[in-house]
């Protein structure tokens, strides 16, 4: 069948939820981002520098460390039991993990808390993307895989601004830095009753049986994704530590960076990546934009000029909004009919590449300031060299 949101180029009501699905989830994820150094720091005290640096490594990276053990499993299971009973699951989870992490104090707490949203989290993802996958065909569906990039995209660049907006209120009735967690778990939660009254069931497409999938390139995509995901990862945590020790901002500012980038990745997905693959580019933009990231990750050790830093954090994002949304379609079409599992393991791969890239980032910069920024280059560097091998797989009557 055609995609129910593919007529006439608007988002139509079957993807709607979908879009909020993912927002939802990147929210949940990048609430933490402004805030989380602060919190740490009350705890911790002031002068513990290099603790917070590693805690906020580590509790960035937990919580994809939860998706990437959670989401084969979750992915596997809609396959068998439906796309919108594992996605209720893992939104109704999220919104209790948010709440726990508001209410919770000590680092005992604020682990479990973000473990739980992670696993959670990959309920909802990798059913989310099979959902869009169910209902589309493979020429809709990289349409339709760029606008949930870009909602998680657009997830990033709010939430990252509000949090640091709402951490900043002044009030006696609740903790300000824990009005970000109240505020994205009652979002999960609405979002959780609208998909249980309207999300619609769908059927898998035929295929390749389960099992079958083009095993050799769906590896090396799965090997790309976690490398691109790895910088994602890496940058988000550096960035945040620069700004905090080295830039001396508050979460307000840091928020605003964030947002800065978010906005760059939405406009790349939202106008240059379906005309990249309609004209059967897909796989050909992957070398150009590891490399573009690399530059970036580059340069931005150099960023006390804020000029470079906003050039340097443009190309990242730019680059990254092209790389995720590309590299996820190319799955899809890799996986034949077992979308649902194929979907989860490059959920995990993602998200084990972003767990790394957090935690590693965080010790690194304990260690030496740039050395986030330049390991991490090196890596989108061999990543550009594994993506100049082209991948055999083709759309029906076309090429990717």
């Amino acid at each position: 069948m055609s995609a129910p949101w593919a007529a006439g180029g608007r988002v139509a009501a079957g993807l709607r939820l979908p879009l909020a699905a993912v927002f939802v989830v990147s929210v949940a994820y990048a609430v933490v981002l402004p805030v989380l150094p602060f919190l740490l720091e009350r705890s911790l005290g002031e002068g513990a520098r290099a603790a917070v640096a590693w805690h906020t490594g580590l509790l960035t990276g937990v919580y994809m460390l939860a998706l990437f053990v959670a989401a084969p499993a979750w992915g596997h299971s809609s396959d068998r039991i439906g796309r919108r009973r594992v996605i209720l699951i893992g939104l109704v989870g999220l919104s209790g993990a948010l709440l726990l992490l508001a209410l919770g104090r000590g680092l005992a707490l604020a682990y479990s808390a973000r473990l739980l949203a992670g696993a959670f989290a990959g309920a909802v993802l990798p059913a989310t993307y099979a959902y869009v996958s169910d209902a589309s065909t493979p020429a809709d569906r990289a349409q339709a895989f760029a606008a949930l990039s870009a909602a998680a995209a657009i997830g990033f660049l709010l939430a990252p601004g509000v949090s640091g907006w709402l951490a900043s209120v002044q009030t006696s009735v609740v903790d300000p830095l824990a009005l970000p967690f109240y505020a994205s778990a009652a979002l999960s939660a609405a979002v959780a009753l609208a998909a249980r009254r309207s999300f619609a069931t769908t059927a898998s497409r035929g295929g390749r049986p389960d099992g079958e999938a083009a095993a050799p390139s769906l590896n090396r995509l799965l090997a790309l994704s976690l490398l691109v995901m790895l910088g994602i990862g890496s940058f988000e945590v550096a960035l945040v530590l620069t700004g905090q020790q080295v830039l001396r901002l508050g979460p307000r500012a840091i928020g605003f960076v964030f947002a800065e980038c978010s906005l760059v990745m939405v406009l790349v997905q939202l106008f240059v990546l379906g005309p990249l693959i309609r004209r059967g580019r897909a796989q050909a933009l992957l070398a150009p934009a590891f490399l573009a990231m690399a530059l970036g990750l580059g340069l931005l050790p150099y960023g006390q000029d804020y000029r470079l830093l906003l050039v340097a954090t443009a190309l990242i994002a730019a680059a990254s909004g092209l790389l995720i949304p590309a590299l996820v379609y190319l799955v899809s079409l890799a996986a034949g009919a077992a979308q649902g599992a194929a979907l989860g393991r490059e959920t995990a791969a993602a998200s084990l590449g972003q767990a790394a890239g957090s935690a590693g980032a965080g010790w690194l910069f304990a260690l030496l300031v740039e050395a986030p920024y330049w390991v991490t280059a090196g890596l989108l560097v061999i990543a550009a060299i594994l993506a100049l091998k082209p991948y055999p797989i083709r759309l029906e009557g076309g090429k990717p």
